[in-house]
């Protein structure tokens, strides 16, 4: 190849280059979301009505992060580090944040109850974010999945990791005080978009007044309840005019993943957080 076709060559592969980064999502949720277009009430950020969740495995997607995760020896504390190519860690300084936080940590048991938490973990000066396990995840093996978002690069990153604890006494399991009442889904077919809604009530049939949690209304995420599909999503409500009924409804949008059942973990505050569970389930 001559001088002139090799720097032609690079000179177009720089510019496709180029754009294709522009291209990409520039905000956590953009890639999360497809057709980004929050809608801001009183401070509380919506989906907009185009915008749909998508069900990811941070490691078919190939991220240039690796997520390390260690607990302490009696499972009370964690501690993880995000590695990226060169070998460092990303420290606090280097991440935005993203619905409040700069780290999104979701972590669900293996087996048993199917238990889950979604967690903040604080940075520490080494490089290191350390979070409190809860009581129920302790002694069980774990999927461990991040989110965040790099500053300087306003990109996000996924990461996953399997983690294998200590086994700790039981914790018995404590009944949600609220209730989803009811949840439908506008299709059932994998690959199609999903309308997802939950309908909700307070304690005892009592109406449920929602507050915001992380600048949503509520977070949701979804895990293949057999685990025959590695990965998840993490969804926001959509406005459709429920939200603030005396039995409120949640709104989903979701690209469907592979067939199979789903657990659907929603994460809410009415003065105090909690979470309750619904299964989803996928045809083909």
């Amino acid at each position: 190849m001559t001088p002139q076709r090799q720097t032609l060559l690079i000179s177009v592969l720089a510019v496709a280059g180029f754009f294709g980064l522009r291209a990409l999502p520039d905000t956590q949720c953009a890639f999360l979301h497809a057709d980004h277009q929050p809608v801001i009430v009183d401070g509380v950020e919506f989906c907009g009505v185009n915008e749909e969740a998508n069900f990811y495995s941070p490691k078919a997607l190939q991220f240039p992060v690796e997520l390390n995760l260690e607990l302490s020896a009696d499972g009370a504390k964690g501690e993880l580090r995000l590695i990226k190519e060169d070998g460092h860690p990303y420290y606090g300084h280097e991440l935005a944040v993203s619905h409040t936080q700069k780290v999104h940590l979701h972590l669900r048991q293996f087996g048993g109850t199917r238990a889950y938490a979604h967690l903040h973990p604080v940075p520490a000066d080494d490089g290191s974010w350390r979070f409190d396990m809860p009581a129920k995840l302790r002694g069980s093996a774990l999927e461990a999945y991040a989110d965040f978002a790099d500053l300087r690069t306003s990109r996000v990153m996924l990461a996953q990791v399997e983690v294998k604890a200590s086994p700790t006494s039981a914790d018995v399991a404590v009944a949600p005080r609220n209730a989803i009442v009811s949840m439908e889904a506008s299709t059932h077919k994998s690959g199609d978009s999903a309308t997802i809604r939950l309908k909700l009530s307070g304690p005892e049939g009592k109406p449920l007044k929602l507050l915001p949690i992380m600048g949503s209304l509520g977070h949701a995420v979804v895990f293949s309840a057999d685990k025959p599909c590695a990965g998840y999503a993490h969804m926001h409500p959509t406005l459709e005019g429920g939200e603030y009924a005396p039995n409120p409804t949640l709104s989903f949008r979701l690209r469907l993943p592979p067939p199979g059942a789903y657990d659907l973990w929603l994460n809410l505050n009415d003065g105090q957080e909690e979470l309750l569970r619904a299964t989803l389930v996928v045809t083909p």
